[in-house]
């Protein structure tokens, strides 16, 4: 899924009293998984590589995979919140069960470009059938489903939730999320 996209699902799961008292480490948690590949993509960018490269080269440097994996990681993620929850935390808590929700729905939706999300226990990938983006796994299909989610997902959150900073993040997202599609169409289509 894209980035943003991640922030309205998740916001959509979590019940609505956990959603409204802690909406910030949903966002939160929903988008630091891919906060690592934008680090990436600007350092890219400023080094002067070509989109081209950045994604087909760049992007599979060990090195840099390493630190995508380590934020989509089922294993450190999951020990993570199993902490954060013994501890009492309850913001941590639904930060992490944040961050486990966005690698689940990353889990799927990859194919050339998935994660280990074993690391650092294993290295097996699970390439799917199906991308997020990738024409040639139904990623036009797959994009246009996200598209619908989001919008009508973020529209539902905006008219039902009784949070201000909720509605907020929500509208911020929205806007994010439209300015990221509208960017993705210049770069590559």
């Amino acid at each position: 899924m894209n980035t943003p996209a991640h922030a309205i699902v998740n916001l959509l799961l979590f019940p609505k009293q956990i959603r409204e008292r802690h909406a910030v480490a949903i966002v939160a948690g929903s988008l630091l998984p891919d906060t690592p590949m934008l680090v990436f993509y600007l350092w890219a960018k400023f080094s002067g590589m070509s989109e081209r490269f950045i994604w087909r080269d760049g992007y599979f440097d060990p090195g840099w995979q390493a630190v995508f994996d380590t934020f989509h990681s089922f294993p450190l993620l999951g020990l993570a919140w199993f902490a954060a929850w013994r501890a009492g935390w309850t913001s941590l808590t639904v930060f992490f069960a944040s961050m486990f929700l966005h690698s689940c729905f990353d889990f799927p939706l990859h194919h050339s470009d998935a994660h280990h999300h074993f690391f650092p226990f294993s290295d097996w990938q699970f390439h799917s059938p199906i991308s997020y983006w990738d024409p040639a796994y139904h990623g036009q299909i797959v994009g246009s489903i996200e598209l619908i989610v989001v919008l009508a997902g973020g529209a539902w959150l905006l008219r039902t939730s009784e949070n201000a900073v909720l509605r907020r993040w929500v509208s911020a997202i929205l806007f994010l999320y439209l300015t990221y599609w509208g960017f993705i169409s210049l770069m590559w289509m």
